[in-house]
């Protein structure tokens, strides 16, 4: 009896691992499956060098944006104004680097800062209005992108950083390789640390997963959120340095089109949308299958405009798939406590 006891507990401890990596075995799965048919129908070109280089890039930034999305989706909110900060951060780097000519260090740190304190006012405001964070994020998208093209008269800045130009156009040991990916993956690792390795990052998730139960529990919910949007500007700032590293030439519209895919990589990463939930490894594995479609459907010569298309339905299938997935949590969760078994008694 005993040793059928270890032996189900531990089979039911293997099956809790595999149900919790289900999102990222499913996305290596997708990826796999992705770079096959592009590379059988586009040809070896997909998996060329050069090619790959360009999701690397692409993809990294996404994960970033990703990872930004999620530090509000995780505290059950989200942030619509992601391109509007990146828009801000993207400006002030270009000002600070082209027209007054700091160094590139300085020009980093204030463009962080200013990240960090463009969520923080909306952070604020959603505290002090009690507006939800869709509404408030969602004002503050047109305010910050709208400010920006109206300080810069939609100038366009080119950098010519050398450091900066290595970030986004160098090679890291492989020539297919982006330095940005290091980028995105560091950013992944301390993302990781702070949810499953420090006390904020829990709080973060127990606002999430349940407010009014982590109010009572004395968790300083003002403290939490305000700080989860401050990581969220944060991430928007890494994502605007790591967006003009390659682009070089910038302006006050980058962060236009960042909205989609920071959902995507959260959404189909694992992020639950009504929070507590989080996978940075699912992040970067949806950020890389995000990319890998949008470059596979280049490669076979997919009209620009029939792109939007699988761009839509794969956010789609993401939020499906969340869907399902807290269908099927909720009958383990309210399921009654088995009864421990009684050992027979020999007559």
């Amino acid at each position: 009896m005993r040793g059928r006891g270890v032996l189900a507990s531990l089979l039911g401890h293997l099956s809790d691992v595999l149900r919790s990596q289900t999102s990222a075995l499913g996305l290596m799965m997708l990826i796999a499956l992705t770079w096959t048919a592009f590379t059988t129908i586009g040809g070896s070109g997909f998996i060329g060098s050069f090619n790959l280089y360009s999701i690397g890039q692409l993809a990294a930034r996404d994960a970033v944006l990703g990872m930004a999305q999620a530090m509000l989706v995780a505290a059950a909110r989200m942030n619509l104004a992601v391109g509007g900060i990146g828009a801000v951060c993207t400006s002030l780097l270009g000002y600070l680097l082209v027209s007054v000519g700091a160094p590139l260090w300085l020009a980093l740190l204030l463009v962080c800062v200013a990240g960090v304190l463009a969520a923080l006012l909306m952070g604020f405001a959603e505290l002090k209005t009690g507006l939800s964070s869709f509404v408030v994020t969602l004002a503050f998208l047109s305010v910050y992108g709208g400010g920006a093209l109206l300080a810069t008269g939609g100038r366009q800045f080119q950098i010519t950083s050398r450091a900066l130009s290595w970030l986004g156009n160098g090679t890291l040991v492989l020539g297919a390789i982006c330095p940005l990916v290091a980028v995105a993956v560091v950013c992944g690792g301390l993302c990781w640390l702070l949810y499953f390795r420090n006390g904020l990052g829990w709080k973060m998730l127990a606002v999430g997963a349940n407010e009014r139960a982590a109010r009572a529990s004395g968790v300083n919910v003002g403290r939490v959120v305000l700080a989860a949007y401050g990581l969220s500007g944060l991430l928007c700032a890494v994502a605007a340095i790591m967006n003009a590293s390659y682009e070089l030439n910038v302006n006050a519209g980058f962060g236009s089109d960042w909205l989609l895919p920071s959902f995507i990589a959260a959404v189909l990463g694992g992020v639950a949308l009504t929070g507590g939930e989080v996978s940075v490894g699912g992040i970067l594995l949806a950020a890389l299958f995000y990319d890998s479609l949008q470059s596979g459907l280049t490669i076979v010569n997919v009209p620009s405009y029939f792109i939007e298309l699988p761009q839509g339905l794969v956010l789609l299938v993401a939020v499906l798939l969340d869907q399902a997935r807290r269908r099927r949590a909720r009958p383990r969760e309210l399921a009654p406590p088995a009864e421990p078994e009684t050992a027979s008694v020999p007559s």
